[in-house]
């Protein structure tokens, strides 16, 4: 292909992204998950953490804390495809995704197992926390959240900040409330503070990222992404946001090339599939 043959394709190619690119998900209805979380001595674990995320829906991110017997459950979750991070102090992080529907009956629970860190000490930012009463305003501000009482949610998340302040999962929900609320300048800041202790939280580097984007400042927000994508490698949602900036920017080059990286790095997501059917609009 020549020269001139090959520019034209890019820029056919370029125009099919960006049409294809602007495409936005439908909103969908409510589901429920179940969980129990143990050690690896089959032992329940009280106050995991748990965050479910799901880029098409409103809340986007949801969160819980396990009880005594290593329970947990969400409400307010919209059917579609979730992503799920459970977390202990001093053990290895869980990942997983689900499928969520609408049901009549409760959800058969998740059984999740997480594997100890060798040498660790255990305590962290749960040390000494009332653990019932963490869960209970968790669960109380996500059903605000999801009602669309947002004032109130934030409120309640607030109040379980001040309980556990060094806890990541809870400074990046009260972001998010901002963010419904519209209060950029204050979801800005609660980002800000996530990631001054907790510099290497990809959840909270791609949400920074995606604000940074909205106010026009592009290179911070690419900055963001790609730190995203680094400190969690197999991850392909802050990959296909550099292909969707660089799309918007016109540079096909890179936008085709992060669609590819998008669909290698974690093949089984749905950005991965996302990123190939982008690419195949975008050819025709």
């Amino acid at each position: 292909m020549n020269i001139t043959a090959r520019h034209r394709c890019l820029a056919a190619l370029g125009a099919g992204l960006a049409l294809a690119l602007t495409a936005t998900p439908a909103l969908a209805q409510s589901g429920y998950m179940t969980a129990i979380v143990y050690d690896d001595l089959g032992e329940p674990l009280q106050g995991a953490t748990l965050l479910a995320e799901n880029p098409t829906s409103s809340p986007r991110t949801l969160t819980t804390i396990s009880d005594d017997r290593g329970r947990l459950s969400l409400i307010g979750l919209k059917s579609g495809q979730w992503s799920f991070t459970v977390e202990f102090p001093g053990f290895q992080p869980s990942q997983f995704s689900l499928p969520i529907t609408q049901a009549t009956r409760p959800p058969r629970p998740v059984l999740i197992r997480l594997e100890r860190i060798p040498s660790i000490v255990l305590g962290g930012p749960l040390a000494g926390v009332n653990i019932d009463r963490l869960r209970d305003d968790l669960t109380r501000a996500n059903r605000e959240l999801a009602d669309g009482d947002v004032d109130r949610a934030i409120e309640r998340f607030e109040r379980a900040l001040d309980q556990a302040p060094g806890l990541p999962v809870v400074q990046l929900q009260l972001a998010a409330a901002y963010r419904l609320k519209q209060d950029d300048a204050r979801a800005i800041a609660a980002y800000e503070g996530l990631l001054a202790v907790d510099p290497d939280n990809p959840a909270g580097l791609y949400e920074l990222a995606e604000m940074r984007q909205a106010q026009g400042r592009l290179e911070d927000a690419r900055a963001l992404y790609q730190r995203a994508s680094l400190v969690q490698p197999d991850w392909a949602k802050p990959v296909l946001a550099l292909a969707k900036l660089a799309s918007a920017q016109g540079d096909t080059q890179t936008a085709v090339a992060q669609l590819r990286r998008a669909m290698t790095v974690d093949p089984e997501s749905e950005e991965a599939v996302q990123a190939e059917a982008l690419l195949q609009a975008a050819s025709r």
